[in-house]
């Protein structure tokens, strides 16, 4: 094994260990680190995969990642949270080493093969696109460093020129040390660079992954900078036939302290088990879920599937839902209203929403008419410019106040008194402001509220389906009645829907997600029956392998047919080199053996023998090899027929 060849092996291994680490899956440390061994030593011949195999072997990869990965993953990895990703990965990597193992073995005469670069290539980028496990990860003077990717990048550098720099290997690897020395310097600012670079691009392309680090989730507690990040990144896709509300709340709070801060109420969490729900046909379990919103007049019940885009468990709710259905054994609900489901494993990030039914009051909780500290007799004799004869009338008083004001995400807030200058001195505000004070203001004058944070519903891009994206965040009002009854209310202004206007979504993205949307409807509709998905799912597994196997029997042919032919005419070339005599030179052409012709040789013997090169030189790489090889056979049988004549004369004289 040459050195080059030793080192690609290490490169591959050491691959295999950090994808195994990183995806948590043995399998793929102890089996690519095998097969990277037998790939070095050229044990088992292997043909080299076309483009055709590769496209097989990436759609088969994400097949079987899909159906497979989500099953055999641990727990919480990221290959089990996004196993289609994982498994087309796990491909490229199949690929690598076929390529390694069908690859020709390296000398110090030639420059690096096409494949080996190919190897390092890809092998670089796969290390690049999977994070380090962080028992990889080492403190090198405060710096982290991930040393196996640092000791792979050093191996392909290595490889680079290991065989052709087999005497002086030492002094030129020293000519890297310069290299070594910026590393951890670099490591800094790639980092420094890394987030706004990934933001910056992350906004460019459709996402269905979903997983951010800006944008807006339920928080459990909530302040007003979380809605001045606004991102086009893709959240959730809505169907309905007509939506029930446009609002999907994520929590409700009741406290607000003095840095301008929502907080949960002090109450007990909600569980509820699979004893609780009902179970469907389908698989999925149907919670019943308490609903204290006061129905509209005779309102039918409405359904609403949502299917999150994001990697997290929290789940939406429409205002007044009273059933969740869905693929988890459990659902969660923590003191500012937060469900989260335990979906199970492998499962969809989705749920459907029925929304309406029966609806119960909800006893009424002092904290929901608290006030917080910075709270004055400014504060109050304004809220009193709203008191209306009624409750109903007085919340519309204040919705009628704020909704008349100028939104704008641009404040300009007295740093130590911003609500006092928001609500007093009527300046323009963004969501957080106005649902915080219309629930101060209704607070003030007796009547129970709270903040509620979600996503607003806008962006529609079928007759049937809705697209949530992060930009969508917004705040809003529930306030109750004298029954105990649940109302939403929304104080913003209306002249929100120019900001929403302001962040148009890409063409390609609206597309992407329409062209998702409808996908998504197809599938539920096959793998509603069972006997149509397993159809579907094992059918299109035999339809990779037999294509799989066609086309490797293709090349396998092919290969077999170039052997024959390269036999024939090997076969040919040595009939001429006896029976002219001439020595075997393997770096000589054609051409190189007429121009260093015998200098005692007869003059016919020199043009007959020149013919016959001539043509083999035309012919042995035409495209139409059964005539060529007619026309070359002729011409040898030509060449000899002089030859021998001479050789007669020469014996008879």
């Amino acid at each position: 094994m040459s050195l080059s060849n030793l080192l690609l092996t290490l490169f591959l291994a050491l691959l295999c260990l950090q994808l195994g680490l990183s995806m948590e899956l043995p399998f793929v440390i102890l089996l690519g680190g095998g097969l990277s061994v037998l790939g070095g030593l050229k044990i088992i011949p292997v043909e080299r995969p076309t483009w055709g195999l590769v496209i097989v072997m990436v759609a088969a990869g994400g097949f079987l990642g899909n159906e497979l990965l989500e099953e055999m993953a641990a727990e919480g990895s990221w290959a089990q949270s996004s196993s289609l990703f994982a498994g087309l990965i796990l491909s490229i990597l199949v690929y690598l080493l076929w390529l390694f193992a069908a690859s020709a073995k390296s000398t110090s005469q030639v420059p690096l093969e096409r494949d080996t670069q190919t190897i390092l290539v890809l092998g670089l980028m796969l290390l690049l696109l999977n994070p380090p496990p962080a028992t990889t990860v080492v403190s090198i003077l405060g710096t982290p460093v991930a040393l196996l990717s640092v000791t792979a990048m050093l191996l392909a550098s290595v490889i680079l020129l290991a065989d052709r720099c087999v005497g002086v290997l030492g002094p030129r690897l020293l000519l890297m040390l310069p290299l070594l020395l910026i590393v951890p310097v670099m490591v800094i600012l790639l980092g420094m660079a890394q987030g706004p670079l990934v933001a910056a691009l992350g906004n460019l392309l459709p996402s269905p992954g979903g997983s951010a680090n800006t944008g807006f989730s339920p928080y459990q507690q909530l302040s007003a900078s979380v809605f001045l990040r606004p991102s086009n990144r893709s959240v959730m896709r809505l169907n309905a036939v007509a939506l029930p509300s446009r609002y999907l709340a994520g929590n409700r709070l009741v406290r607000l302290d003095e840095e301008m801060v929502w907080q949960p109420s002090v109450q007990a969490r909600q569980f509820l088990s699979t004893v609780d729900a009902q179970s469907l046909a389908s698989g999925e379990w149907r919670y019943p879920v308490d609903n204290h919103h006061a129905r509209a007049g005779n309102a039918d019940l409405q359904t609403l599937t949502v299917h999150s885009l994001r990697r997290d468990s929290y789940i939406f709710l429409s205002p007044g839902t009273s059933r969740v259905t869905g693929r988890f054994r459990a659902l969660n609900k923590d003191a500012a209203d937060v469900w989260t489901p335990a979906f199970d494993r492998g499962a969809d990030r989705r749920w459907q929403l029925e929304v309406g039914g029966d609806s119960v009051p909800q006893i009424k909780n002092a904290e929901n008419l608290q006030l917080p500290a910075f709270w004055d007799e400014a504060l109050q004799e304004k809220s009193r410019e709203f008191l209306g004869s009624e409750p109903l009338q007085t919340v519309n008083n204040v919705l009628g106040h704020f909704r008349g004001r100028e939104y704008s995400l641009r404040t300009n807030f007295d740093s130590t008194q911003p609500f006092h200058d928001f609500f007093l001195n009527e300046k323009a505000g963004y969501c957080f402001w106005f649902a915080t004070a219309t629930t101060l203001a209704l607070r003030a004058n007796g009547i129970p509220s709270r903040l509620v944070s979600g996503y607003a519903i806008h962006e529609r891009i079928s007759s049937q389906l809705w697209l949530v994206r992060e930009r969508d965040a917004h705040s809003w009002v529930e306030w109750q009645d004298q029954s105990g009854y649940w109302h939403t209310v929304d104080p913003t202004p209306v002249s929100i829907n120019a900001f929403f206007d302001d962040y148009n979504s890409l063409e390609i993205s609206i597309w992407y997600h329409y062209l998702a949307g409808q996908w998504q409807i197809m599938v539920d509709r096959i793998l509603a029956d069972e006997l149509a998905a397993n159809l579907v799912r094992y059918g299109g597994l035999l339809i990779l392998v037999f294509l799989f196997v066609r086309e490797y029997r293709r090349i396998r042919v092919k290969k077999a047919e170039t052997d024959t032919k390269s036999r024939k005419w090997q076969k040919l070339w040595q009939r001429f080199l006896h029976s002219s005599k001439l020595p075997a030179n393997t770096s000589w052409t054609a051409t190189n053996y007429a121009d260093n012709l015998p200098g005692n040789w007869p003059a016919s013997w020199v043009l007959a023998v020149r013919e016959f090169l001539q043509n083999y030189n035309l012919h042995r790489f035409s495209g139409n090899d059964e005539r060529a090889m007619r026309d070359v056979e002729n011409a040898l049988e030509k060449c000899l027929q002089v030859i021998n004549q001479s050789d007669a004369k020469t014996h008879s004289s």
